[in-house]
């Protein structure tokens, strides 16, 4: 048996993650864009050019966040603390924003 320690082996793991930023980002454009494009749908525009604004702003940090990532990834040996729990946090509660939101939206 060809038994390697898992520090060891070459995964996917890096480019899995970086695709999964990449998908984040993607969904954060489009829902600004639907955003944007359905602006008729009652409700007041301040409130939807707001959650525009929002997605736009959740879809630079999610990119930039992306970027750092990457960078961490790069580094040999890896340090203890790959991501920092602030800016995930802070993208969790914009993200939970953004939602809460767009169902206000829809359901005015």
């Amino acid at each position: 048996m060809n038994w390697v320690a898992p520090a060891e082996r070459a995964g996917l793991q890096a480019e899995r993650t970086d695709l999964s930023w990449t998908r984040t980002s993607l969904s954060f454009a489009v829902n600004g864009s639907l955003l944007l494009v359905r602006h008729h749908v009652p409700g007041p525009a301040w409130l939807h050019f707001g959650a525009a604004g929002l997605a736009a702003l959740l879809l630079v940090f999610t990119l930039l966040m992306a970027r750092r990532r990457r960078r961490v990834l790069e580094q040999r040996p890896l340090p203890e603390a790959l991501a920092d729990p602030v800016p995930l946090l802070m993208l969790g509660g914009g993200t939970l924003l953004l939602g809460l939101t767009t169902i206000a939206l829809l359901m005015i």
